[in-house]
């Protein structure tokens, strides 16, 4: 081999080596694998893919969670609405034995129930970051008027809360008040108010109490469906909630497996690597003495 081609095989040598000992230097220094795409390029391309997921599952996961408040104010409302309906069926019963009331009890009776009725309304009301919870999609403020009539729409809201067909999987808000408390003349509200006003004469028939009994049967038991759909919905973001924590937890090991250097190993490296630096500086010197190899060295 001429003393050029040694030279230039020797030159190559040389750099290669510098190179690995400048890039586990930086890599120290940063305490990060990946320095520039040049790096590894195929972990690069991996970390890329691995930080679009994580923050594809950080969204999801900030939705399973506001999901999560959602409901949860919405079960605590949809429990005293339901404690509210319950006192008012025992009111009912108690003014249906007639032979024990007087005007006066039934009054009190009708006064009673107004005062579910005030407490009802409050509850279905409710709001949530500004939003009406049984409004159902409906951007109406309230969802029921203070006559009792429903404002809101029969849509439920909803957010993503994970892959899935069209959309992606999604998981329900709440549920539209119509859904729970009624709406039009069946509604709880229309149910009680009109039993409520028949108290308040004091002479109440027994058909009057007997129908409002009957209705608000069936107001309790489309409540109870209400609260149920509720339950399943919390139960959906509670475990997708712990589903997308555990693959975020995942990705994010996997992409720090890639990135973050292992400092005692990438130390070890680098005096492997200098000394076997210093070794080609010497050899090179030795092979060609009359360059500037011998004195570099």
């Amino acid at each position: 081999m001429s003393d050029l081609a040694l030279t230039q095989t020797l030159d190559n040598q040389l750099s290669s080596k510098y190179n690995d000992v400048a890039i586990l230097q930086m890599q120290i220094a940063s305490g990060q694998a990946l320095n520039q795409p040049s790096d590894n390029p195929a972990a690069v391309t991996q970390v890329l893919s691995l930080s679009s997921q994580a923050a594809q599952l950080t969204s999801w996961q900030a939705n399973a969670e506001t999901a999560s408040s959602w409901l949860g104010t919405a079960n605590n409302t949809a429990n005293s609405a339901l404690q509210a309906m319950g006192s008012a069926n025992t009111l009912l019963l108690q003014a249906s034995n007639q032979g024990t009331q007087s005007a006066t009890s039934y009054e009190a009776v009708g006064r009673q129930l107004q005062g579910v009725v005030s407490n009802l309304l409050q509850l279905v009301n409710t709001q949530y970051g500004g939003r009406a919870l049984f409004a159902g999609t409906s951007a109406s403020p309230t969802a029921y008027d203070a006559n009792g009539n429903y404002l809101g729409n029969a849509d439920t809201p909803s957010v993503v809360i994970g892959a899935g067909a069209g959309a992606g999987q999604q998981v329900a808000l709440s549920v539209p008040g119509s859904a729970m408390f009624g709406s039009g003349a069946a509604n709880v509200f229309a149910t009680l108010s009109t039993v409520a006003n028949a108290l308040m004469t004091g002479s109440p028939t027994t058909a009057q109490i007997s129908t409002a009994i009957n209705a608000l049967a069936g107001n309790i038991a489309s409540a109870q469906q209400a609260s149920v759909i509720l339950g399943n919905a919390t139960q959906q973001s509670s475990m997708a909630n712990a589903s997308l924590t555990t693959q975020l937890s995942n990705v994010q090991a996997n992409s720090a497996n890639l990135k973050d250097v292992n400092i005692a190993q990438a130390t070890s490296q680098l005096g492997l690597d200098t000394t076997s630096y210093q070794a080609a500086l010497w050899a090179a010197s030795q092979a060609i003495p009359e360059t500037l190899m011998k004195f570099i060295a």
